[in-house]
Formats: structure tokens, C-alpha cells, sequence
């Protein structure tokens, strides 16, 4: 008798069976101790079990891999809440087994699936469990991660080749003034020279007293046109030993393609060591790592609003079998559809740019690039229960590139993001607090955190390229990216500071982006 009320119940929900029956989603409505009420022909085809035999039954007695635990617990809050609660992919794996026939090389032998459950009737304590098939997207990203996982080992080869690089090969570093930036460990050695001695003195005054003028003429036309120059010269120890190179000046440009300044690799002729090999290393090092740092961030990026689209389209095939489907359910959803793929459309294309030069600069509002910053980020802070404020005084606009600085923004939120998690500390009222003032040259944001603060030693190099305190997790490449993008690209400055447990992230950035001058007409060198 109580199943006859309970069918007679269902009939009158006016389902529409040949919708339900055409909906490519396994539908099965469940009472709240699993006893299954409705279970659609999708779901026979599947499983090959036919709904007349299994109605009425426990659906952990029909498939026994079943948590019931679980299940009667979601039915249970999604019942007492009147909000779809849902399992994914990525965690239960499946719910119903069913074999997979129809994809060749797949990671999985049983369908992986997203389950939401639906509240249907808090009265009897029916809802519908509305099963998805995400194998193909599963599989999408385990081929992903797989990849993720070959660039990390790669740029740990990188780093670990870029070591030996430093301790083996003689390579000076000078910028687009000719101040010198970095000198390996080698080539110290080799000439007795501590690196404090070398660092922030004019190469080109340095070296001219020890090369031939014919030598300085091929140096600076190689320098003006931007040119690769094979060239031999000598220069003095400390000691005052005279020591004689076979050297090649290369070009230096960053992860974007922009001129930042030149790489002398040394050759010891007395020892006839050949570089090239180090010297293609060293050049797409960066470039390789950079690449990692953003298909790393891309996947990330993408597993929510993927999520979110699939959920909206349940949510509208369920409402449209009840027949409580609305015009203002579907604005509001193809409003949110159109608003996540945009996102992500603009997120491909602004990574196939990204090594692109000479983007256009455009006019846009801070409020409105920073909601589009945490955009993805907010589910993450919100399953960590990090609070996040924003306070901009009225409406402020620049001119720069807009995509460039949404990346540094987004890096350096999700390091705030980062330090929550990785803090040894427990943080009760976890914040990250960005705030936006106008100044008269200037626009001032900054971004502030109370994750436990950043040790003085580390805060010196948070901006080296390698340098990272996330152990095997990351590339020490986010920050460098950061303030290369801001202070190369944007014309601006970057700055963080750490006192009493607060990291605060200081950007300036004027209000509009200045045409560079012609790089390549440089000053006289001597």
C-alpha cells in the first residue's frame, strides 16, 4: 500500500517520461533510506538492469560498492538544506559501475562520474541523483596532470642543469645598460673575484682597457642590432694574470620576448671547451619553465568553471522535467554559462599570447579586474575559509595590459592562498585584503595577507627565478614572472614587505602606459 502511494505520488508530479527517458543523464529517484522509486532508460541501457526489476529495492543491495553512509548522508543534508549537494568525478570516481566499452586508451575501466542530488520531495524524502558521464573530461585530465608532471620534472631538470651550469660554465650577465647582473661561479673563480666586486659595475668599462678596438667596434654594432657575435678577448685576473677567452655574446630577452640585456658565455681556450649545448640550455630555461608555471595554472583554473557549467546543466534538466523550469532560471544560467567560458576562452588566448611582444595597451577598471582576478580563486577560499575585502576609493582606471597584470594578480593571490595552507601555524581569522588609492602619479594596490608573515632571508629572494619555498610543488618562477611582467612591461613597481605575521604586496603603476623608445639606437658605449 505504500508504494502504491508512493508511485501514486510521482504521477502526480506531472514528469513527463519521454522527456526523462531522452535526457542523455542517468536519472534515479531515491527515498532517503536508498530505496530506489525511478530509474530511467538511460540507466538500463548502461547497466543492462531493467527499472521493473529493481524498484523498491536498496540501491546498495542492486550495486554493493555503494557507500551508503555517504549516500544517506548527502540525501539527508541535501533534504534539510533544499540545495543540490553533489559528488565529483574527481573524488568518488563513479557511483553505479558501468563498464567502459567506446573509448580506446582510457585511464579508467568504469565510467567516471558526477552525481548531483536534487531534493525532490522533503515531505516523503525523495530526491533525484542526477548521474553524469565525465570519463572523457577524466581522462582529458589525467592526459593533463601527466603533463603537468613531465614539465615539473623537467624544470627540476632545468634547475638542477642551471646549477651546474653556474658551478661548471664562465657566463657574465649584464642588462640594457651594460650593468653587470649576475657572474657565474666559474668564471669568479677563475678570475679570484668575490661577485660583489663585479655586480652593479659597467661591463663595457670594465672590459674596454683589455680588448683591441677592432674587437670594441664588432662588440658595439653586435650590441646595437641586437646580433649573436663570436669574438676572442683577454682581461686580467684579480691577481693580475692575464687569461684569454673565446667568448659568444647572445641577446637576452625575457619570458615574453622582450629585449632585457645580454649573456657572454667565456670559453677557456687554454682548456678548448665547447658551450653550445649549455648555452641553448640556459637561453630556454626560462621560457620552458615560464610555460610550465602557466599550463600548471591553466589546469587549475579550468577543473572549477568545468564543474560549475556541468552542475547549471543538471540543475536545468531536472527543472525542466518537473516541469518548474523558468525563463529567469535559464537567463541566469546562460548568463553564468557565457560569463565562465568567456573566462576561459580569454584565459587560452591570453596564454598563446604570452610570449607574444607589443600587446596593446587598453583602458581598464581596477574593481573590475579584480573580481575577474578571483574569479577562480574564491571556491579555493572559501574551502579554506579565507576571508576576502576589497577597498577601492570610487572608480579608478589606467591604461596598461590588462591580462598581464590580471596573471601577476592572480599569482600573487593564490601565493597568499598558498601561505594559509602551508602556514605551520593555525590562523583563526584568515584575510586577504586588497585595497586600491590614487595617488598623483600613480595608482598604489596593495595586497596583504595575515598567513604568518615571510622570514627576512627568504623575502630578499622572493624575486630570483628558482627560488621557491614550496619544496617539489614549485618552480621558483611565479614572483620572478610577477616582477618582470610589472616593472619590464607595465613600467610599474613591485614590493613586498613582511611585519608582525602580514605580507603586504605593494604595485605602483602609472595611469598610462608610455611607448617604449627605439631599443635598438643605443648611446655611444665608450
Amino acid at each position: 500500500m505504500a508504494q502504491n502511494k508512493t508511485q501514486q505520488h510521482i504521477r502526480t508530479l506531472d514528469i513527463d517520461k519521454k522527456i526523462v527517458a531522452n535526457i542523455d543523464n542517468g536519472i534515479i529517484v531515491l527515498n532517503k533510506e536508498l530505496n530506489i522509486y525511478h530509474y530511467n532508460k538511460w540507466l538500463e541501457l548502461h547497466t543492462g538492469i531493467q527499472e521493473s526489476t529493481i524498484l523498491h529495492k536498496k540501491i546498495d543491495e542492486v550495486f554493493t560498492s555503494i557507500n551508503s553512509k555517504t549516500l544517506k548522508r548527502k540525501i539527508k543534508t541535501a533534504l534539510r538544506i533544499q540545495t543540490p549537494t553533489f559528488y565529483t568525478a574527481s573524488t568518488s570516481k563513479y557511483l553505479i559501475p558501468i563498464p567502459i566499452n567506446h573509448l580506446n586508451n582510457s585511464s579508467f575501466e568504469y565510467m567516471q562520474q558526477d552525481i548531483s542530488i536534487i531534493p525532490f520531495d522533503e515531505e516523503k524524502g525523495l530526491v533525484a541523483l542526477i548521474l553524469t558521464d565525465q570519463t572523457i573530461m577524466a581522462n582529458t585530465n589525467a592526459l593533463l596532470e601527466a603533463n603537468i608532471q613531465t614539465i615539473k620534472e623537467l624544470n627540476s631538470e632545468l634547475i638542477k642543469e642551471k646549477e651546474t651550469i653556474d658551478k661548471k660554465v664562465l657566463v657574465i650577465k649584464f642588462d640594457k645598460t651594460f650593468r653587470i647582473v649576475d657572474v657565474s661561479r666559474a668564471l669568479l673563480k677563475l678570475l679570484h673575484y668575490e661577485k660583489e666586486e663585479l655586480l652593479e659595475k659597467n661591463f663595457l668599462f670594465h672590459e674596454k682597457y683589455h680588448m683591441s678596438k677592432e674587437c670594441q667596434m664588432e662588440l658595439v654594432y653586435a650590441m646595437k642590432e641586437l646580433k649573436v657575435l663570436d669574438f676572442e678577448e683577454s682581461t686580467l685576473s684579480a691577481h693580475g694574470h692575464k687569461i684569454c677567452f673565446k667568448s659568444t655574446l647572445i641577446p637576452e630577452y625575457n619570458a615574453k620576448g622582450i629585449h632585457i640585456g645580454f649573456i657572454i658565455f667565456r670559453e677557456n681556450i687554454t682548456y678548448s671547451k665547447r658551450l653550445e649545448q649549455s648555452q641553448e640550455k640556459i637561453l630556454a630555461s626560462s621560457r620552458s619553465a615560464a610555460m610550465g608555471e602557466m599550463v600548471s595554472m591553466i589546469a587549475h583554473q579550468w577543473r572549477q568553471p568545468l564543474s560549475l557549467i556541468n552542475t547549471l546543466m543538471a540543475t536545468l534538466k531536472i527543472k525542466q522535467e518537473l516541469n518548474l523550469l523558468s525563463n529567469e532560471d535559464i537567463n541566469e544560467a546562460f548568463k553564468k554559462i557565457q560569463t565562465t567560458t568567456s573566462y576561459l576562452s580569454d584565459t587560452i588566448d591570453d596564454f598563446r599570447d604570452y610570449f607574444k611582444p607589443n600587446k596593446k595597451s587598453s583602458d581598464i577598471n581596477i574593481l573590475s579586474l579584480f573580481d575577474n582576478s578571483i574569479f577562480f580563486l574564491k571556491e579555493e577560499m572559501h574551502q579554506n575559509n579565507i576571508q576576502y575585502k576589497i577597498e577601492v576609493a570610487g572608480s579608478i582606471s589606467i591604461n596598461t595590459f590588462k591580462n598581464e597584470l590580471l596573471q601577476s594578480i592572480i599569482n600573487i593571490i593564490k601565493n597568499s592562498i598558498d601561505a594559509f595552507m602551508l602556514s605551520p601555524i593555525k590562523i583563526q581569522n584568515r584575510e586577504i585584503t586588497v585595497g586600491v588609492e590614487k595617488l598623483k602619479s600613480h595608482v598604489a594596490i596593495t595586497i596583504k595577507d595575515n598567513a604568518g608573515g615571510i622570514d627576512k632571508e627568504i623575502l630578499q629572494k622572493v624575486f630570483e627565478p628558482y627560488f621557491s619555498t614550496k619544496s617539489k610543488n614549485g618552480t621558483g618562477l611565479g614572483l620572478h614572472m610577477c616582477h618582470t611582467i610589472i616593472t619590464g612591461h607595465l613600467k610599474g613597481n613591485i614590493i613586498i614587505t613582511s611585519e608582525n605575521d602580514t605580507t603586504t604586496t605593494l604595485i605602483e603603476l602609472p595611469y598610462k602606459i608610455l611607448k617604449d623608445k627605439d631599443e635598438s639606437s643605443l648611446p655611444p658605449l665608450f
